[in-house]
């Protein structure tokens, strides 16, 4: 015999299952209405605003066959194109535009990269969900992200920042095909490395974390990016490799409060009075044990928790690091907010540090004609908070990764020391992915 299923039940599942409907039906509403925010203000900033990186850009890409890609200026401000060569070519199509038009583009292909940006890091963060899922909170966290002080920055610049961490978190994070083929790891970060240095960093990690291929690919991608450069350009390209890649003057000065690097900081804190080979002895010691956390986090955590920790120890121990360079704090917070692995009071943490990195406390301070150098202590620690937050980010996941691993040591001792015949063998998750009712607690979408 069959029971009939109660008609007070069925009422029940169908108004649950409408109800779902009716918030998806308001996110979606939420989603397009932050789209539509963001892309507007980015088109405004392109219309009322003379961004200066991307005249710098403009100017490369005018003159990276000229013979004069590092020797012309612009009138105002007096900036040059401080690049490797092949960045100045990503820009060749948009100098066929007048200055504006030029930057209303840029605006709308900042915002595909900002949106491109937020896909990869909830896709890498939460891999369960539906890519419907993920399209959805790309759009609705592209406001909220935008109004973030470097990614603010960014736009307002005209900058190349979320390109560069578009594509080394898609290589790193993901895999992805053109045309049914797929694209070899280390490409992009190879393309990335050739557009800005900094990406280079992660060829030792990909070389620790027995990606050998990953880094080949990406080493010889960053190589003959350079060498055909070499061949078209061989003047501009010389001068860069052999006179203006060291030169930090000429992309702007280490005391200025906008450069987070931690040589920037070592030199605030001591007033211009360290000597050089002690800050590169700090640079390096912290550069090798940030790498090191990175690596321990891919091979314990996840793998989007070891690439974060790569990009921010090569914003640490880069000569220059701007603050708006740290468009990486978007998929930290992601990371922090959703991740299985995430810390303990992950979504505090990710509350606080958008708290923070929307108000960019680093322009609170006296900065500029070298008034860094005289700032308070308690000014410095506010003005320099970029690069602290940064260390305290790496210092905070190995304490986490060692109080983890102790745990589950103990744990396993526990289990060999008292054996129960009664107990069921149980398969335990991996121990920096959470399990139970923290995975289930991450999950948003409806």
């Amino acid at each position: 015999m069959t029971l009939a299923p109660a008609p007070g039940g069925v009422r029940d599942a169908v108004r649950r299952r409408l109800d779902v409907r009716e918030i998806r039906t308001i996110l979606w509403i939420v989603a397009i209405a932050s789209l539509a925010i963001t892309l507007a203000k980015a088109i405004k900033i392109g219309v009322a605003f003379h961004q200066v990186d991307f005249a710098v850009y403009l100017l490369g890409a005018r003159h990276v066959f000229a013979g004069s890609l590092y020797t012309t200026f612009l009138a105002f401000p007096r900036k040059s194109f401080t690049y490797p060569p092949v960045a100045a070519l990503v820009f060749i199509p948009f100098t066929a535009l007048s200055r504006v038009p030029a930057q209303i583009l840029w605006a709308v292909v900042s915002t595909a990269l900002l949106v491109g940006l937020l896909f990869c890091s909830l896709r890498a963060a939460r891999p369960g969900w539906r890519r419907s899922n993920v399209i959805l909170w790309s759009f609705v966290l592209s406001y909220p992200a935008m109004i973030l002080n470097p990614v603010a920055q960014t736009f307002a610049l005209g900058q190349i920042n979320l390109l560069v961490a578009l594509l080394v978190l898609a290589d790193l994070t993901g895999a992805y095909t053109l045309r049914g083929h797929s694209l070899p790891r280390g490409l992009m970060t190879g393309i990335a490395a050739a557009l800005k240095l900094t990406p280079l960093v992660f060829v030792p990690f990909l070389f620790a974390t027995r990606q050998a291929k990953a880094a080949r690919v990406a080493l010889i991608t960053f190589l003959a990016c350079d060498i055909t450069m070499l061949v078209a350009t061989p003047t501009e390209s010389w001068s860069y490799w052999t006179k203006y890649v060291l030169d930090t003057q000429r992309v702007g000065g280490v005391v200025y409060i906008a450069n987070q690097s931690l040589r920037s900081m070592i030199v605030r804190f001591g007033h211009a009075h360290v000597s050089e080979p002690l800050i590169a002895l700090a640079v390096l010691l912290v550069g090798i044990a940030g790498l090191a956390v990175a690596v321990w986090a891919y091979r314990s955590s996840s793998t989007l928790l070891g690439v974060l920790l790569c990009a921010t120890t090569g914003l640490i121990v880069s000569p220059i690091t701007w603050g708006h360079h740290l468009v990486w704090v978007v998929p930290v917070m992601v990371w922090l907010a959703l991740a299985p692995d995430r810390p303990a009071f992950g979504r505090v943490w990710a509350g606080l540090a958008a708290l923070w990195f929307w108000y960019g406390p680093i322009w609170r301070v006296p900065y500029g004609s070298g008034r860094e150098l005289h700032d308070t202590v308690a000014q410095l620690l506010v003005g320099d908070s970029y690069s602290i937050a940064m260390m305290f980010f790496v210092l905070g996941t190995a304490v986490m990764l060692m109080l983890r691993r102790s745990r589950y040591r103990a744990e396993g001792n526990r289990e060999t020391r008292e054996p129960t015949a009664e107990r069921m063998p149980t398969q335990r998750s991996h121990p920096m992915r959470g399990s139970g009712s923290k995975a289930s607690g991450s999950t948003v979408p409806c």
